[in-house]
């Protein structure tokens, strides 16, 4: 949870919400490249 930008983690309504808009409803988006992790690379800690 430290990783990551909001305390919890994504719960299976919320994924299934987001699966189905960029699935049905967005049909303008076209070869994209999804990162899904919750935020933790965008406040990694990571040292080289």
């Amino acid at each position: 949870m430290n990783e990551t930008l909001l305390p919890k983690w994504a719960e299976a309504e919320e994924i299934a919400e987001w699966a189905y808009f960029i699935t049905v409803v967005n049909r303008s988006m076209t070869a994209q490249d999804l990162l899904i992790d919750n935020g933790e690379e965008a406040k990694s800690n990571f040292i080289w």
